[in-house]
């Protein structure tokens, strides 16, 4: 009679727990899932409505290069982001009789004539005073300049490369951070979360294109006012290094997800610290340059080689004061030529383009994580 009674109770309870809810109950609970899922998607919308806004801000405009040579008038260079049309530019068969044609409008070959038109001065006097040095001299002097000038062309050369390898791996890291909070289920990252996490992305990405390309500091205000709470954009503006701090803010976002895999919040974390190492690269190249000291010494060494030029060429028998003149502006516009091209790009970020570089990880990341 018991059991009986007992399983007459357990029929009627899993009958009661099976039995459909209530109609207002349900409308209840789907109003309540329609309402997290508009929010999701308002949290997403407005991410991207804040994203959108950033391109009419003095900080994310291109803006003019620092370096003086940097853009010839009609030829391209790594001030700007190369495509098929700047590839074929470049290795047109022309390029020879192209590059002789647009000489006389070369930023280099302005930015040196000063120096050149007093060296042909020069060489009117050496001339006209008659003065001369050992034309041997000038050759025993020559090696040793050639190979300071050298090894400070390669030094700057490496400081470019590094530039490009730190800032492409940083951007190599914030796209494969995008796309794995992308590829995590909603219960481990939920869509105002991507939205969170896009904004503290690109809030960092500008400002470090801020500090590496010395722009004026408070043009990110506005970037960061844009795309962050007033709190959270008040304490990155205000911060010593505000890269890192809005750096600090995606840690924080991302270091209590939910994650299944362990592999996935390995991930996660390890792309989170790679971009605080990857600002530290950022920041050893605009604060280190070259010994300005070695600088200086192979610059004075150069210019008195020069100035000692048509001395010793007057010694080996040139004819002419035109012959000299043309003949010192000659090796002294390669041989100064190449020393500002060095000085172009030993602050490598001043010449990159950055502007382009940041633009293009900030859509990266929208479009990862706001899809």
């Amino acid at each position: 009679m018991r059991g009986a009674l007992i399983t007459a109770a357990l029929a009627a309870t899993t009958t009661a727990l099976n039995a459909p809810l209530p109609v207002a109950r349900r409308r209840t609970q789907l109003a309540r899932r329609r309402t997290q899922q508009l929010r999701a998607g308002g949290d997403a919308a407005a991410a991207a409505a804040a994203i959108d806004s950033l391109w009419s801000l003095e900080a994310t405009q291109a803006g003019p290069r620092r370096a003086r040579y940097t853009r010839e008038a009609h030829e391209a260079t790594h001030a700007v982001l190369w495509g098929v049309e700047q590839w074929e530019q470049h290795t047109a068969r022309d390029r020879y009789f192209r590059v002789l044609l647009q000489w006389p409008g070369s930023r280099l070959a302005r930015g040196l004539a000063p120096t050149l038109a007093m060296l042909a001065a020069w060489s009117y006097v050496v001339w006209w005073k008659r003065l001369t040095v050992t034309a041997n001299g000038l050759g025993l002097l020559a090696s040793p300049i050639t190979l300071l000038l050298a090894f400070r062309v390669n030094s700057c050369v490496a400081r470019f490369h590094a530039a490009r390898e730190t800032w492409g791996a940083m951007i190599h890291s914030a796209r494969n951070l995008a796309g794995t909070i992308a590829a995590t289920a909603p219960d481990e990252a939920s869509q105002a979360v991507r939205a969170r996490i896009c904004r503290y992305l690109v809030a960092y990405a500008w400002a470090a294109k801020v500090f590496a390309a010395l722009d004026d500091r408070e043009t990110l205000g506005p970037v960061l006012s844009a795309l962050l709470p007033a709190e959270d954009a008040d304490r990155v503006a205000a911060a010593r290094k505000p890269a890192l701090a809005a750096l600090a803010l995606l840690r924080r976002e991302t270091i209590a997800l939910p994650f299944k895999g362990a592999h996935v919040e390995r991930s996660v974390h390890a792309d989170v610290a790679a971009l605080g190492r990857l600002y530290g690269g950022i920041e050893r190249v605009v604060s280190t340059p070259l010994a300005p000291m070695y600088m200086r010494h192979y610059q004075r060494g150069l210019l008195l080689w020069l100035i000692a030029l048509p001395c010793g060429l007057l010694k080996a028998g040139c004819t002419t004061p035109a012959k000299l003149a043309a003949v010192v502006c000659a090796v002294s516009y390669l041989m100064l030529g190449i020393d500002e091209i060095g000085i172009q790009i030993e602050q490598p970020f001043a010449v990159m383009p950055v502007h382009d570089l940041a633009k293009g990880l900030t859509l990266d990341a929208a479009e990862e994580l706001l899809a």
